[in-house]
């Protein structure tokens, strides 16, 4: 039986920057970084842009506030480095949410003022993807 997932990630991107200068000036290890034009053995195209970012893992989706929360929570004191960052580099930033739910789990999605503000205050983009398991044939008890 599979079980549900959610995947946290903030992303910061542009055409040429580099991310061990980020990750020194930021003082936090990414989860991944790709430079534009490199390749890794699953892919077929080189990255189209250079990438810098943090992830994080659950196995529930009953509050996504705070799972991005711990991801913003690193990254809130490092603000004017971020805003810096963008305008030096042309730079963009996303913080992406994805859901893989199963076993018809309901729950809300709500994202508190604050997380929305530091969102808006980096002026990034904010995308959530929810993916929900329409067979209901393959579990096998």
């Amino acid at each position: 039986m599979e079980q549900t997932t959610v995947m946290v990630e903030f992303a910061m991107c542009g055409e040429e920057f580099n991310p061990d200068e980020v990750t020194k000036l930021l003082g936090i290890l990414p989860t991944k970084t790709r430079i534009k034009g490199s390749m890794t053995d699953a892919q077929y195209h080189p990255a189209i842009e250079t990438t810098w970012s943090l992830r994080n893992y659950e196995n529930s989706i009953n509050d996504l506030d705070q799972q991005l929360c711990q991801i913003i929570n690193g990254l809130k004191d490092k603000t004017e480095i971020l805003l810096k960052l963008k305008k030096e580099y042309n730079l963009y930033y996303m913080f992406i949410i994805v859901a893989y739910i199963y076993n018809d789990i309901e729950s809300d999605i709500y994202l508190k003022r604050n997380t929305l503000d530091f969102i808006s205050l980096l002026d990034a983009k904010l995308t959530i993807e929810i993916d929900t398991d329409t067979d209901t044939d393959t579990d096998i008890y």
